[in-house]
C-alpha cells in the first residue's frame, strides 16, 4: 500500500502541474492575440496556472493551496531532473570530445628526437 500512496502523492501533482501548465499556455496565448502587454501575458499565464491547480485540487478533495504548492514543487523536481540529465550529457560530451582531440593531436604532432 505504501508504493501505491508514494505514486498518487509524486504523480497526482504533476499531472495538475501539467494541466495548469497547459491552461497557463492558453492564457498566454489569448492575452498575446488580444496585444497586451507583456506584463499582462506573463500575469494572466500565473493566475491561469494557480486556479487551475487550485481548482484540480479542489475537485480532488485536497487544499487548494497545497495542490498548487505540491503541483509546483513536482513541476521543479522534474525540471531539476531534466536540467541535471542534460548536464551530464554535455559533460561527458566535453569528456569525450577531449580524449578524441587530445587521441589526435598525439597522433599528428611531429617526430622529435
Amino acid at each position: 500500500m505504501t508504493q501505491v500512496r508514494r505514486i498518487t502523492d509524486n504523480l497526482v501533482p504533476l499531472l495538475m502541474g501539467i494541466g495548469g501548465l497547459v491552461v497557463a499556455r492558453l492564457a498566454l496565448a489569448l492575452a498575446a492575440q488580444h496585444e497586451a502587454h507583456p506584463a499582462w501575458h506573463a500575469a494572466a499565464a500565473l493566475l491561469a496556472y494557480t486556479l487551475t491547480v487550485a481548482l484540480l485540487g479542489r475537485i480532488g478533495g485536497e487544499d487548494p493551496y497545497e495542490a498548487v504548492a505540491d503541483a509546483t514543487r513536482a513541476l521543479a523536481y522534474v525540471l531539476q531532473a531534466a536540467l541535471a540529465g542534460a548536464l551530464q550529457i554535455l559533460c561527458t560530451t566535453v569528456q569525450l570530445l577531449a580524449v578524441l582531440c587530445g587521441g589526435l593531436a598525439a597522433l599528428t604532432a611531429p617526430a622529435t628526437s
